[in-house]
């Protein structure tokens, strides 16, 4: 039985040094694993060239297509952008910062086809990262674990995959970086059978992360207003 198609997408705000590589990995490793894999590139109201690189490989790549988004929508709002034009039976996403390598994508892939899991993610072992950004994932992990149960230490961990019927279930609507606490958190309450892989996230080499200090308390006031939802 033919491996079902991934559609992948990945949302791009300020990328323009990453996107090419990314890009090309991803389908240099799924075209060697004959995995069927559809990329959709999310330009999120880019203020650099990610736009036009974008378009060029969505005309070189028959795998690649491109969503074009006039004003930033929000890291929640650049993957639901994507997420919601497709109808495949696997889908997912994951950033475009060149820190996950593509064959732990494929990994991620294969745990969640063959453990029969509703979803899949990656799980890192090894970062590095600017202290903001350590900041932020400490406090997010640590409060996410002790007030829902979730059942992971990387709850922000991408890729992100999941069969069709589960990404229906859980319908996230955030559109800010609430979308994977909130994503976990429904998962937790529902019982879903999660996959891991433990990958070792490479250092950002271009652009910048977009992560800052107001993402701590945007986590907190989210993860206050799950909690008195129960």
């Amino acid at each position: 039985m033919a491996d079902p198609t991934l559609a992948l997408t990945i949302p791009l705000f300020d990328e323009e040094g990453n996107v090419e590589a990314v890009t090309r990995g991803l389908l240099d490793a799924f075209r060697t694993a004959r995995v069927p894999l559809t990329l959709i590139l999310v330009d999120n109201g880019s203020r650099d060239g990610t736009r036009a690189v974008v378009e060029r490989l969505a005309r070189e790549e028959a795998e690649v297509r491109g969503v074009y988004l006039d004003k930033n929508a929000g890291y929640g709002g650049g993957i639901l952008a994507g997420m919601n034009t497709s109808d495949a039976d696997v889908l997912g996403y994951m950033w475009g910062d060149d820190q996950v390598a593509a064959e732990d994508v494929l990994r991620v892939y294969r745990r969640l086809i063959v453990d029969g899991a509703d979803l899949a993610k990656a799980r890192r072992v090894q970062r590095i990262d600017g202290w903001q950004r350590a900041v932020v994932t400490r406090v997010y992990n640590t409060t996410t674990l002790w007030l829902f149960h979730i059942t992971s230490t990387d709850a922000n961990g991408c890729p992100k995959l999941f069969r069709r019927q589960t990404w229906d279930l859980l319908a996230p609507r955030s559109s800010d970086w609430f979308l994977d606490p909130e994503i976990m958190i429904a998962a937790a309450r529902q019982g879903l059978k999660l996959a891991e892989v433990d990958v070792r996230a490479r250092p950002r080499t271009k652009g910048v992360s977009k992560v800052g200090s107001g993402t701590v308390l945007e986590f907190l006031v989210n993860l206050a207003r799950a909690r008195l939802k129960g």
